[in-house]
């Protein structure tokens, strides 16, 4: 690794740095990153857990995902910015939002997931591969 990768959210009052490289990097079309990102998909970089210091005041909500992992997604306190989840099927990663990055042009999106769920005016690189659910490791 290189830089360590920063980010944060929209007013500043949560801050972050990851002083590990991404595990991967994907766009998610399930119905949970739709309403959550107010959008036809989030884009996402799953990183170590161990990596990742954050500061500043976050709220949580925690909810069932499709995976059947149980979710909680953490936005900041002020001004809700979405910053990162993490879920029971791998507490040792989290999922950083990409739109939280000081230099989003760093993420490389590697596959789109949840494509059963995508919404006709939601296209992405075509030439990613796609999977209709989460796929297996």
């Amino acid at each position: 690794m290189s830089d360590p990768i920063t980010g944060g959210c929209h007013c500043g009052a949560v801050r972050y740095t990851l002083s590990a490289d991404p595990l991967w990097g994907g766009h998610c079309q399930c119905t949970n990153c739709q309403k959550f990102g107010s959008a036809g998909h989030l884009s996402n970089m799953v990183v170590p857990k161990a990596a990742l210091e954050v500061s500043g005041d976050m709220l949580e909500y925690s909810y069932d995902a499709d995976s059947g992992n149980r979710m909680t997604r953490s936005t900041c306190a002020v001004c809700a910015t979405p910053i990162y989840g993490v879920g029971s099927g791998n507490p040792d990663a989290i999922v950083l939002r990409v739109g939280s990055l000081d230099d989003p042009s760093i993420f490389e999106a590697k596959a789109v997931i949840y494509t059963d769920s995508a919404v006709g005016w939601d296209t992405v690189d075509a030439d990613l591969p796609t999977f209709p659910k989460m796929p297996q490791r």
